[in-house]
């Protein structure tokens, strides 16, 4: 059985004696509503009992003139890659694979395939619907003919976004990301860390990190060159809750510690007050962060590992 759902709604799955919850929210920025501006952040997840899959994603769309597609962009961005790693995990399933195919899949194929699947839907997007004069209008008015000439020399620029994915299987958890945003991971102790703290250059032992150039969206030219990827057994990582954010929720910190705190938060949430509680006071948590924090748009997703 495949589920996929949009930002409400409690998604349970159970696999490696495991039950596992999927959700999440997503919510317009004070700012971008004192401005009539829309959300452009957006978030997608798939879970699947038949392949023990759990797939989230959140995306956080640029915004800008330059960028005048980007909230269309951020929803490509986590459908497409959802449902790219549905496909690519349930034809190649990680239980039979050994650790060094593992890491040679996870390299090479997976980012490429992610932006080659992300264009080709923009590609269709923009065939579908070209540019309006009225858009472009808005682009030249504020920026040089440069800028426009090499937006409709490239329309993808027009929907640039970031992409923020985590993968759960019954062995192993994967991150990609590419651009700002955050993830934070949560165990029992309610200790809390990210991903991408250490980097491991060789990617020996049970991590893989590779460390390439920095770009902050998938709208760059071989944007697939700068993900950070990294996986871990789920036996070693040993996860309670996973974490998926958007960068307005830490921009609205003074401190990275005080972003990471929201790790253990959460986790003492939901296991004190339920999932119920949770989901129908998720999206006034992020309003009130937002209000008080950035201003930006908050998105936030988690995995959590429900008690039986």
């Amino acid at each position: 059985m495949i589920i996929t759902q949009p930002v409400s709604f409690h998604d349970s799955h159970s696999f490696n004696s495991r039950k596992w919850i999927v959700n999440g929210a997503s919510v317009r920025g004070i700012s971008h509503a004192r401005e009539h501006n829309l959300n452009q952040d957006s978030i997608y997840w798939i879970r699947s009992d038949d392949q023990n899959l759990g797939i989230l994603s959140v995306a956080d769309g640029h915004g800008s003139e330059t960028h005048f597609r980007s909230k269309i962009g951020s929803k490509i961005a986590t459908k497409i890659a959802t449902r790219t790693l549905h496909k690519f995990f349930t034809e190649y399933p990680l239980n039979t694979t050994t650790f060094p195919g593992i890491r040679d899949i996870i390299r090479y194929s997976i980012p490429r395939l992610l932006v080659k699947n992300w264009n080709d839907e923009v590609s269709e997007h923009f065939r579908r619907y070209p540019f309006t004069s009225i858009e472009l209008s808005k682009v030249s008015d504020k920026k040089n003919t440069s800028v426009l000439s090499n937006i409709i020399s490239n329309p993808q620029i027009a929907y640039g976004s970031t992409l923020v994915t985590a993968v759960l299987t019954e062995n192993y958890v994967l991150f990609f990301q590419i651009g700002d945003g955050n993830i934070l991971i949560v165990d029992n102790f309610r200790n809390t860390a990210s991903p991408f703290d250490k980097l491991d250059e060789t990617g020996d032992g049970n991590q893989i990190v590779i460390p390439l150039n920095y770009t902050s969206s998938l709208c760059m030219n071989s944007s697939w060159l700068d993900f950070k990827v990294r996986i871990y057994p789920i036996s070693d990582l040993k996860p309670k809750l996973i974490l998926l954010t958007t960068d307005g929720y830490y921009n609205s910190f003074e401190n990275e510690s005080g972003f990471y705190k929201i790790g253990a938060d959460y986790l003492d949430i939901l296991n004190n007050y339920g999932l119920d509680h949770m989901q129908n006071n998720l999206k006034l948590m992020l309003k009130a962060t937002s209000s008080k924090g950035s201003g930006d748009d908050i998105t936030l997703g988690y995995l959590f590992e429900k008690d039986r």
